[in-house]
């Protein structure tokens, strides 16, 4: 099962898939090694420790495992984001709702929905928000279709340790 979501949840940062916006000519190695670089910083986050291990710097799972949260910063403008979360899901990604809000006095871009892996439903929420004018921070909460309130509850805390003004 722990496997399932590690998997759902690297499909679906792949289904992203947020690249360098072309500023100047770069080659493809330049803006793998720019996304790599990038998601690699650690985002200041708070994560229930008693509830999440962390299994890479930005990136927490649970026991059973029943949820997961992620967060990275991308090498994407705030509006080539939006545009990307709109037209790059999966097929097998049901979005529930999605748009632009105001969350802690930060506009983010959100979206929710729900995917199907193996027999496995999972709820799922993305939030992202400006950083600076070349990139953006992603924030990523998973959790399977029934998990305890807690799992759901420590995921919004975690976002919104996250979003807050810079």
């Amino acid at each position: 099962m722990k496997k399932t979501l590690i998997a759902l949840c690297m499909l679906f940062v792949a289904a992203l898939n947020v690249q360098a916006q072309e500023v100047v000519k770069e080659t493809e190695a330049e803006k793998q090694k720019r996304a790599m670089e990038l998601m690699s910083i650690e985002v200041d986050m708070t994560v229930d420790k008693e509830l999440f291990m962390q299994v890479t710097p930005n990136t927490y799972v649970s026991e059973e495992p029943k949820a997961v949260i992620m967060a990275m910063i991308v090498p994407e403008t705030y509006e080539n984001a939006k545009a990307k979360l709109e037209n790059n899901l999966p097929p097998e990604f049901e979005v529930k709702d999605k748009g632009e809000k105001m969350m802690n006095g930060v506009k983010v871009i959100f979206m929710t929905g729900v995917s199907k892996a193996q027999g496995t439903t999972i709820n799922s929420t993305v939030y992202c928000l400006k950083r600076d004018a070349d990139t953006c921070t992603m924030f990523m909460g998973m959790s399977e279709v029934g998990a305890d309130k807690k799992y759901v509850d420590a995921i919004n805390a975690a976002a919104n340790s996250v979003i807050k003004k810079q």
